[in-house]
């Protein structure tokens, strides 16, 4: 994997239901698979702006960043072969709305689900890591201060 790693960026967009429960924003992908909302970065684009982008694009939902947690990197087979492929992920609030899949782009369904009951939701190991790190962060001793 000697090439340039494909560029990505993704939030965890976290809302508030009306009892002050956080709740983190899912997509559930082509294959079934859950995991956060996350894609390319275009050319002349930083990676605040295409999170924000992505965001929208796959679930309707406008987001505002908070901070930049961490960049993930993982292999992918694109294009007949292998690449390095990085996601830098952001901290993002939103409105709880509910979301519109953009079944164009292959998203089956999203939805907002209580922060404690996602990571149990995500095969990705990573992305599983990343919730769990966020919801030690701001559970629920420190969820209703935020």
């Amino acid at each position: 994997m000697t090439s340039s790693p494909i560029r990505a960026a993704g939030c965890v967009v976290l809302a508030r239901d009306p009892t002050g429960r956080l709740l983190v924003l899912l997509i559930q992908d082509r294959r079934g698979i859950w995991t956060l909302p996350k894609g390319h970065v275009d050319e002349g684009e930083s990676d605040e702006e295409a999170a924000v982008r992505e965001v929208a694009e796959e679930t309707g939902i406008h987001c505002t960043i908070a901070e930049r947690l961490e960049r993930i990197t993982y292999p992918i087979y694109h294009r007949g072969r292998w690449q390095d492929k990085q996601v830098t992920f952001f901290l993002a609030s939103a409105a709880p709305e509910p979301p519109t899949p953009a079944v164009d782009e292959g998203i089956r369904t999203a939805a907002w689900v209580p922060l404690d009951e996602a990571p149990p939701k995500i095969i990705y190991r990573q992305i599983r890591n990343l919730l769990q790190r966020v919801a030690r962060r701001l559970g629920p001793n420190k969820s209703n201060s935020q």
